[in-house]
């Protein structure tokens, strides 16, 4: 059950990366992550007020002390998570959706390379060669690119924001780790996406000189933000900390890796985007990286 679960997951996620695109047209990259945060913040409160009633709508002391802990690490957990969202739909005007879902899985791999930076243990064989493989894919899907103005040695704008996107999620992913085990996992979430909005909100005033916040343009990407906000960030990340609670570590990272595939067909059957051979290749070789990151320790009984 895990496992579809995270299927589902991931299918959500890797063809929300066509609803990103496509609010881009329309809005600035602040504007489409501040507002499809509300929405799925609005949509999980929602499922706590639906929850709060079933079991007879009131807390007990140690129900609220537990809300109060869950909503201080989705404070925590928000920040990181706006960082990597904004980072990333700016990079994704810049390039398509496809390359766009295979350069943020680049994140597996990051995951236990910042992790071991912070533990200060050095990484394993599997991560080191999953990291030559993920940087030699990334080369290759830029090489073939030349999808942005700017960047230097072939690689665009957009590629090099969709890296540190990657990064960020990373970041991202580790402060929920530590938070997630003594959380209530839906209150975590609704503040965490809140988060992102009001950190997001100071800075639409800095969109809204260029007149991309006009009520057209919001009416024009109705549908892309309902669908990032309602289904990519409320029920997607809800189905994730339940899968995970199912699964094992290394078996939810290969799963979510299968992202960047549904990225790239979304894009291939939807919009018509071809990618290079090159790029092909290169997207091969950093979905291979991920999976060795996470496999290999699992295959030897390790926590990835």
């Amino acid at each position: 059950m895990g496992v579809l679960l995270l299927l589902v997951t991931t299918f959500i996620w890797g063809t929300a990366f066509l609803a990103q695109k496509s609010a881009s047209a329309d809005l600035g990259p602040v504007a489409v992550t501040v507002f499809r945060n509300i929405l799925g913040g609005a949509f999980l409160l929602s499922a706590i007020f639906v929850r709060s009633r079933m079991r007879g709508g009131a807390f007990r002391a140690t129900g609220w002390a537990c809300t109060g802990r869950s909503v201080l690490a989705g404070i925590a957990c928000g920040a990181p998570l706006f960082a990597a969202m904004s980072a990333q739909q700016i990079g994704i005007q810049y390039t398509t959706p496809g390359i766009s879902a295979f350069l943020t899985t680049n994140y597996v791999l990051f995951v236990p390379v910042v992790g071991a930076v912070l533990m200060r243990r050095m990484p394993r064989l599997a991560v080191w060669a999953g990291a030559a493989l993920a940087v030699a894919g990334t080369y290759f899907i830029c090489l073939g690119g030349g999808a942005a103005a700017g960047g230097f040695a072939g690689v665009g704008r957009g590629e090099l924001w969709t890296i540190a996107c990657a990064f960020l999620f990373a970041v991202q992913m580790l402060v929920v780790e530590r938070f997630a085990g003594r959380s209530d996992l839906l209150v975590m979430s609704a503040t965490q996406l809140l988060t992102c909005s009001v950190l997001g909100a100071p800075l639409l005033f800095t969109e809204a000189e260029s007149s991309r916040l006009a009520f057209a343009a919001l009416k024009s990407a109705a549908i892309p933000l309902v669908y990032c906000g309602v289904f990519s960030s409320g029920i997607a990340y809800t189905l994730q900390n339940v899968a995970q609670s199912r699964v094992s570590a290394p078996v939810a990272g290969v799963m979510l890796s299968l992202e960047s595939v549904f990225g790239a067909l979304a894009g291939w059957v939807v919009l018509g985007d071809r990618l290079a051979p090159v790029q092909i290749l290169g997207c091969c070789a950093v979905l291979a990286a991920a999976v060795i990151v996470q496999a290999v320790p699992a295959a030897k009984g390790e926590n990835a």
